[in-house]
């Protein structure tokens, strides 16, 4: 593959993609120590997977995103119901909102991970918006 012809909103795409799979697989989204004075002090942690539903949902949908990731660079890709950027669009859209409803539930002791997963699956949908994931609307008939 020549990766010069990869295209600028393609790189956008996978810098975002690889940084919200990082932030909900591999980092902390919750993070939190308590001092107990001379005897030390306690730290416990909690990945996406480990908080609820919508931190589930975030990681299967950073999975999704880097399986649509995968399929631009791959030829004559198995043909899809609507055109891939535009999936990858909806895909990033639905795991920053499942990040944003975590963060709304849990707000407290937030950790790098939660805001890592945010923004790359921002930044992987406005690459995908830039690639040519508009949505467009119809309009009606032509008035004459």
């Amino acid at each position: 593959m020549d990766w010069s012809q990869v295209s600028r909103s393609q790189w956008i795409v996978v810098g975002g993609t690889l940084a919200a799979v990082i932030g909900t697989l591999f980092l902390d989204w919750y993070s939190i120590t308590v001092n107990l004075g001379p005897l030390g002090h306690v730290s416990a942690s909690a990945s996406a997977w480990d908080t609820n539903g919508l931190g589930k949902l975030a990681v299967i949908g950073s999975l999704v995103l880097l399986a649509g990731a995968v399929l631009m660079f791959v030829p004559n890709a198995v043909p899809l119901p609507i055109p891939l950027p535009q999936a990858l669009l909806v895909v990033a859209a639905f795991t920053a909102v499942m990040v944003i409803l975590e963060f709304i539930d849990h707000h407290s002791h937030t950790a790098f991970g939660l805001w890592l997963s945010l923004i790359g699956a921002l930044v992987a949908g406005y690459g995908a918006f830039e690639m040519g994931g508009r949505v467009r609307v119809p309009t009606g008939p032509a008035a004459s």
